[in-house]
């Protein structure tokens, strides 16, 4: 296997979280309008962010235990104070706790949480205390969890509680939390294409490979939109490291022979191209990736300096 060592590090430095402003880039969007009848987020790659424990977090088994029934839910009240229109939405639920009633709760809840999980993209992050008080990934966290115990059989208030869990970073638990609820919500909805994409970042962190590669290759199929530099860049790490790379070979293909040419997935076939030593075809395909990234000048200029690197090690 004739690999780059700045190659593989690059494979593997894209599929690593990014830290400081980079990391604002590579970040689950969440929806503003939750739309009940279809799954629509734009963008999905989750932002890492470091938090600490909190007894906010409750156990997996607690959140994804045995069916409850909506009439067990009889306090819809939180820690954190409503604003008015949440105040007033409590109100009504607490009156009259009717599927509408709770519903309104839960989505004024959920967007609460998409909006304080934004501010952490935006670049409007604190950096949290000694005890966690003033990251706002709690509230944001408090505010998803109601929503998706007040509304159980909707995917994305799930989805958002993954998204929330995933943000807190390298934390063994919250991870595992995160992993959890994208699960549930696969099993809601088996096409959630952003929540497989979720699942796969997250077990390939955890380097279980083989099911990171499955469920990344199912996610961006399903939704070839979702195939960004770091998502190629992931399913190219995975491959070698599973020492699989003929399957990276036809999934590569694959993809790329459905649509247009796509910069990210012609540079991780390329560089797969190379491990299995098809240098003239590696070297074509690095070429035509650094034409695909022509919007793109950094990327372009990385796959041009690759295939320079081919080119000299002749």
């Amino acid at each position: 296997m004739h690999l780059t060592v700045s190659v593989l590090a690059a494979l593997i430095l894209f599929s690593m979280p990014l830290q400081g402003a980079s990391a604002t880039e590579e970040t689950v969007t969440v929806e503003e309008e939750f739309i009940l009848e279809e799954n629509s987020p734009e963008d999905d790659r989750p932002d890492f962010y470091t938090g600490q424990d909190s007894d906010i977090f409750v156990s997996a088994e607690d959140l994804f235990g045995a069916e409850q029934e909506q009439e067990e839910f009889q306090n819809f009240d939180m820690d954190y104070p409503p604003h008015p229109e949440e105040e007033k939405a409590l109100a009504a639920a607490m009156e009259t706790p009717d599927e509408p009633n709770v519903l309104s709760l839960a989505i004024l809840r959920a967007r609460k949480a998409s909006s304080l999980l934004d501010s952490l993209k935006s670049g409007e992050r604190k950096t949290p205390s000694q005890e966690g008080l003033d990251n706002p990934l709690y509230p944001a966290l408090a505010n998803a969890l109601s929503a998706a115990e007040l509304v159980p059989d909707e995917p994305d208030f799930l989805f958002l509680v993954a998204q929330i869990y995933a943000a807190f970073g390298p934390n063994p638990f919250t991870r595992e939390l995160a992993e959890e609820a994208a699960e549930k919500t696969l099993e809601l909805d088996p096409s959630y294409a952003e929540a497989r994409l979720l699942l796969g970042i997250l077990q390939h962190q955890n380097r279980s490979f083989s099911p990171a590669i499955d469920n990344l290759e199912r996610a961006v199929s399903e939704k070839p939109a979702l195939m960004d530099f770091r998502t190629a860049s992931l399913l190219g790490a995975a491959y070698f490291l599973e020492n699989s790379l003929p399957r990276g070979e036809q999934f590569f293909r694959k993809y790329l022979s459905s649509g247009e040419p796509n910069g990210p997935a012609l540079f991780c076939l390329g560089v797969i191209l190379h491990g299995m030593e098809k240098l003239p075809e590696a070297g074509e395909t690095m070429r035509l990736a650094a034409e695909a990234f022509s919007q793109d000048t950094e990327k372009a200029s990385y796959a041009r300096s690759v295939l320079a690197e081919w080119t000299e090690g002749k």
